[in-house]
């Protein structure tokens, strides 16, 4: 009879310590300040990649807006409608493929990083899989900026080109008398040349040109920037996966060495 009582004692003290528990979880997460919350939110948010993600954005925004007046600007500055005719298309495949690229870098970058890789990648499997991926993303993405890096040395030639407008002396002599010329097929343009009165609109719609490719070439060095910061990220969420799974199998190891230690106390 005492066995029984002593036993519903336990029962409902035990009922009772959960149920304190259960109370005390409650009141501490209403208790919870909204500061508390806010940083509990950007925990869980990748700002590496999605600092490295609104660089992209803006990169390529000015690479377009640049690259398209740029181009409308240089035909009506030639007076060649075909010149260039292909940027637009060009400009829309890059663009498009840039942000969809971009926006994977960002989810795998989220699932990658801390607390959420710990709940996705818990196995040995999946954390494999998931350093599989980050070193795959990690060659592209060194691949994808050497690519950038040259493209801005590409759209740093039409910055020169129109900086000689600054510097350079374009004056010669025609029929005894001296005046400014510019001859196109000297920089590998078509048989053009501007003197007198074009030479000075040529002049002065090229120096109002120079400013859209240097828009131009600040947003691709911007691109180049935004992958190496994703690279950055990438490495510091590989160095995680790989310490994750070495914590994983201590853990295990240490798991069976005392399973093993019980087994020969008991034996």
């Amino acid at each position: 009879m005492d066995i029984t009582e002593d036993t519903k004692d336990c029962n409902v003290n035990g009922v009772s310590v959960e149920t304190d528990e259960h109370d005390d979880a409650k009141t501490k997460a209403r208790s919870e300040k909204c500061s508390d919350r806010f940083l509990h939110c950007l925990s869980q948010v990748p700002c590496g990649s999605l600092i490295a993600w609104i660089i992209l954005l803006v990169g390529l925004g000015g690479l377009t807006g640049g690259l398209l007046i740029g181009a409308q600007k240089t035909r009506d500055m030639l007076d060649n409608d075909q010149f260039l005719w292909f940027m637009e298309y060009t400009l829309i495949g890059v663009v498009v493929s840039m942000f969809v690229i971009g926006t994977l870098l960002l989810c795998v970058g989220h699932v990658s990083t801390e607390p959420t890789s710990r709940h996705m990648f818990q196995t040995t499997k999946k954390n494999m899989c998931a350093q599989g991926l980050n070193v795959f993303l990690m060659v592209f993405c060194y691949l994808l900026g050497f690519s950038w890096i040259v493209a801005s040395v590409v759209l740093a030639v039409p910055v020169y080109l129109l900086s000689l407008l600054y510097f350079a002396d374009f004056t010669v002599t025609k029929n005894g008398v001296d005046t400014k010329c510019i001859y196109l097929v000297h920089y590998g343009l078509d048989k053009q040349d501007f003197c007198g009165a074009d030479f000075q609109n040529f002049e002065r719609e090229g120096k109002q040109l120079i400013i859209s490719y240097i828009a131009a070439l600040a947003s691709s060095i911007l691109i180049a920037i935004s992958l190496i910061h994703y690279m950055i990220v990438i490495s510091a969420n590989l160095a995680n996966l790989r310490n994750s799974r070495i914590a994983t199998l201590n853990a295990y190891d240490d798991e069976m060495a005392n399973s093993k230690l019980v087994a020969d106390t008991t034996m």
